[in-house]
């Protein structure tokens, strides 16, 4: 029973952690304004985390397991690829619920050029990201949704077309509306698997 409520006290940690690195970046988040935002002190964060590094690391570690769980639970839904692609795009494009992630993801990416650690972290999340990608699109093609000739290389282009859209709209605020986005990504998507880019959905 005390591990249970020591597993769950390092959750709610980790929890508050992502959301202070979303108000604050990185860099300026420290362990008391953790503790703080949980109305604890410091020294219980430092029961679990010797240092700030190894509590970002960790924050990452466990928001990289959330996102893609939901990746995974798309990916297994008994639906057709095509359906199953649009509620994959939905999650990783920054022109839906995942533009407030991108936040965090895009300041990991920075600190992760100077913590090994977190880069390992983020470069899990990645290839596991385009595993999946992969995966449903090699389903559609056997399937005859998709019409591309190489899986690997479509997963690639799609996701660093995603990324560098997301630098754009988080970096640059307000430089492109969501909608001229979203319709370039649905654009940029389907040409790449083959498919017609109105089955993505509505241009509006």
């Amino acid at each position: 029973m005390v591990r249970k409520k020591v597993v769950l006290r390092r959750e709610e940690i980790l929890d508050a952690t992502v959301e202070q690195i979303k108000q604050r970046g990185i860099a300026t988040t420290r362990i008391t304004d953790v503790a703080s935002a949980l109305g604890v002190s410091s020294g219980l964060i430092y029961y679990h985390f010797e240092t700030k590094e190894q509590l970002i690391e960790a924050t990452f570690a466990h928001a990289v397991r959330l996102e893609l769980d939901g990746a995974r639970a798309v990916l297994s839904r008994p639906a057709p690829p095509l359906t199953r692609m649009k509620a994959l795009l939905r999650l990783y494009s920054p022109t839906a619920k995942a533009a407030e992630a991108w936040r965090l993801w895009i300041d990991g990416y920075s600190a992760g050029l100077r913590d090994k650690g977190l880069r390992t972290v983020m470069e899990k999340m990645d290839e596991e990201w385009k595993r999946i990608f992969t995966s449903l699109i090699e389903e559609g093609m056997a399937r005859g949704e998709f019409h591309c000739a190489d899986a690997r290389a479509a997963t690639w282009r799609i996701t660093l077309f995603l990324d560098g859209l997301a630098v754009q709209m988080i970096a640059r605020h307000g430089v492109l509306k969501k909608e001229e986005a979203a319709a370039w990504m649905r654009e940029h998507a389907a040409a790449e698997l083959g498919i017609d880019v109105e089955s993505l959905g509505s241009r509006r």
